[in-house]
């Protein structure tokens, strides 16, 4: 086991139905390609990590490798083959069949650092295509090891690879909900009766939440009841700006526009009804909405029996403040 380049698990908080999810396609469904995917410090990486440490008996080889300095495919499979190099058995001529001859374990950390910027998600920079053709070589080739992808967005060719292959699976990481309050049982908040409604403003994120905390031990000494004194209407940010403007740097002119549209909207859209002043035509208007959803940036909801979108409230408030929309 080589965890070199993972971070350190230093708090994991209660994530046992998505544990539940991951082992169950790995260890009884046997899927060969797991995308988990969010916003930043949502926590794909200690979710891995804790599935790690669940089950690496079951494994020969588990490796994990961060993108976050762009290594080319190339890179890549060279340090996994002196990995897997590493036991006495003769060198194998592929990644696949080390893939074949043992039960290994390869997670991919960071894969957005491989997509480009001011483009729709998940389109890989130029010189990194031959990534898309690897993971769905994983995808589709028989074998007994399983490759998860990390990341703050979805590959484009993984939704084809669902479609049509029982082997890839997907996972959009979201808060934590009320597990969250353990955060702020650690950051010792008073006020505990307050807590849920913090929860519920930051949507369980657990780096918002921690950033959150922060604020109020420092500007009301930790009293949760003082900081949502004055009500919900401007939701405080403070030190989440940075954290949010990551994201939206990454994203095309197209995805821009639909989001401050979506910003200046008071509730979920039917997308079926295109915005009467949009600039996009029809289907660059849905393809927008389906880039800024495996962004994690919109969300999908039921209003009876049809799919209504709407901007994650954060985000919202970030883009309602920068624009000074009311």
């Amino acid at each position: 086991m080589d965890l070199t380049d993972a971070p350190e698990l230093r708090y994991f908080y209660d994530r046992t139905s998505e544990l539940s999810t991951l082992k169950q396609w790995i260890l009884q469904a046997h899927t060969r390609l797991i995308t988990i995917y969010g916003l930043s410090g949502i926590g794909k990486s200690d979710l891995a990590l804790k599935l790690i440490e669940q089950t690496q008996s079951e494994f020969d080889y588990i490796i994990w490798l961060s993108l976050a300095d762009t290594p080319t495919l190339s890179t890549v499979q060279t340090e996994l083959k002196q990995f897997f190099g590493r036991s006495p058995q003769p060198p194998l001529p592929t990644i696949i069949d080390y893939f074949r001859s043992s039960r290994c374990l390869v997670i991919l950390d960071d894969v957005e650092n491989i997509f480009k910027s001011s483009q729709l998600a998940g389109q890989y920079l130029a010189g990194y295509e031959d990534y898309g053709k690897f993971f769905k070589q994983i995808a589709t080739s028989s074998h007994q090891s399983c490759l998860i992808i990390l990341s703050w967005e979805k590959p484009r060719e993984i939704t084809a690879l669902e479609a049509v292959n029982l082997s890839t699976q997907t996972l959009n990481l979201k808060g934590l909900g009320e597990q969250a309050a353990e955060i702020l049982r650690e950051k010792e908040l008073a006020d505990e009766e307050k807590w849920s409604d913090l929860i519920d403003l930051y949507q369980g994120h657990p780096s918002w939440l921690n950033i959150i905390a922060a604020t109020i031990l420092e500007l009301f000494d930790g009293s949760v009841s003082l900081f949502l004194a004055d009500g919900t209407a401007d939701l405080f940010l403070g030190d989440l700006e940075p954290l949010l403007e990551s994201h939206l740097e990454r994203l095309s002119d197209s995805e821009k526009k639909a989001l401050y549209w979506l910003a200046s909207q008071n509730e979920a859209v039917d997308i079926s009804r295109q915005p009467a002043d949009s600039e996009l035509s029809q289907s660059e208007f849905w393809q927008t909405i389906q880039s800024l959803a495996r962004r994690s940036l919109v969300e999908k909801m039921l209003v009876g029996a049809r799919s209504m979108f709407f901007l994650n409230p954060v985000f919202k408030a970030y883009i309602q403040c920068k624009l000074n929309i009311v």
